[in-house]
């Protein structure tokens, strides 16, 4: 597996997982807010409004929420279009945008799930545990941890100094 492989297998589970809570627990922000917290440096909302919406669904054969393809078709790409997750007025800093809570909860209501809110710790957990699988994958095709902490820092923002696992 390539770097540029790891990368993107890092980041489709992780944001994958992500867009699961957005449906289910949570809305962008919190979600951002949880991860920064815990030492992330940039939440996968965020991290996907710079990447575009367009591009980050285009990676995704069957996407796991009918939110991001909504977003991508409501005309939603992200910060280069002023609006994905969040706003970015003049093309500024993230704005939060209530009218994204308002599709994430529309789009619940019509597959019928009841939302029920996590707390922050839930949140990391679920989003930490879903890139553990790849990790496995790397671990044992011999890559070295310190390599596969690099990946984890460039693909997901990860803080250098926290397991990916809490003791």
């Amino acid at each position: 597996m390539t770097g540029a492989q790891a990368m993107t297998d890092l980041q489709d589970a992780f944001w994958g997982t992500g867009e699961k809570l957005l449906l289910h627990h949570t809305n962008p922000w919190e979600l951002d807010e949880a991860l920064c917290r815990w030492g992330y440096g940039l939440g996968p909302c965020e991290a996907q409004d710079l990447l575009g919406l367009d591009k980050v669904l285009a990676r995704y054969p069957c996407p796991v929420s009918p939110v991001l393809p909504r977003m991508v078709a409501e005309g939603r790409m992200g910060k280069s279009g002023g609006v994905g997750y969040y706003r970015y007025p003049g093309g500024g800093g993230a704005v939060v945008d209530p009218l994204i809570e308002d599709l994430i909860l529309e789009e619940a209501w019509f597959a019928g799930i009841r939302r029920v809110e996590l707390i922050d710790t839930a949140l990391v957990a679920q989003m930490n545990a879903a890139v553990m699988p790849v990790v496995r994958r790397l671990t044992l095709r011999g890559t070295r941890q310190e390599d596969i902490g690099r990946l984890l820092q460039d693909a997901l923002h990860f803080p250098a100094d926290r397991p990916l696992v809490d003791e």
